[in-house]
């Protein structure tokens, strides 16, 4: 019976969202952007990421990201790095949809995870606030969240961090 009143609810809510005539090209999105956070634990991170996400519906979207890690430390005062690189995805809701600005506010959440052999193996949790301008050409983005790492690396502890980005949308 649960299963049945949690379907009937989730198709209600369905119902409920618009949606507009686009084609596929109106609905994608790419973004490039380039971020660091705090500093926790002796560990600098500094990412630079590549975004892909599409509309499924009016007030949301799923997205695909890569991102190229690299995290700056000392090691007996040589300041060094461990580097890597994450695949992993996410969801975004659009908070500012209804209103007739040119501004837009999302929050997204997002999961990564180290791919290939890098030098920290970890994945990722973020949870962010990203503004952008609302166009069909380039525009700002910029992100601000925070992040947690779970490390499978021994020598290296879990930590989080709050973090900004920098980048493009398109």
């Amino acid at each position: 019976m649960k299963k049945f009143i949690y379907a009937a609810a989730l198709l209600l809510m369905l119902a409920t969202v618009k949606t507009h005539a686009q084609t596929f090209m109106d609905r994608v999105h790419f973004e490039f952007s380039a971020g660091t956070g705090m500093e926790n634990k002796g560990i600098t991170p500094v990412d630079f990421s590549f975004k892909s996400q599409v509309e499924f519906v009016s007030i949301a979207y799923l997205f695909v990201t890569v991102e190229d890690n690299i995290s700056l430390y000392k090691n007996k005062e040589v300041k060094t790095y461990y580097n890597g690189v994450s695949l992993g995805g996410g969801l975004g809701v659009k908070l500012l949809d209804g209103v007739k600005s040119i501004h837009a506010l999302d929050v997204r959440a997002k999961a990564l995870s180290s791919v290939g052999c890098p030098s920290w193996n970890r994945s990722s949790y973020d949870i962010s606030l990203a503004w952008y301008l609302r166009s069909y050409r380039f525009s700002p983005v910029v992100e601000l969240g925070y992040r947690f790492i779970d490390s499978h690396t021994s020598g290296l502890s879990n930590c989080g961090n709050a973090f900004l980005s920098i980048g493009f949308r398109y």
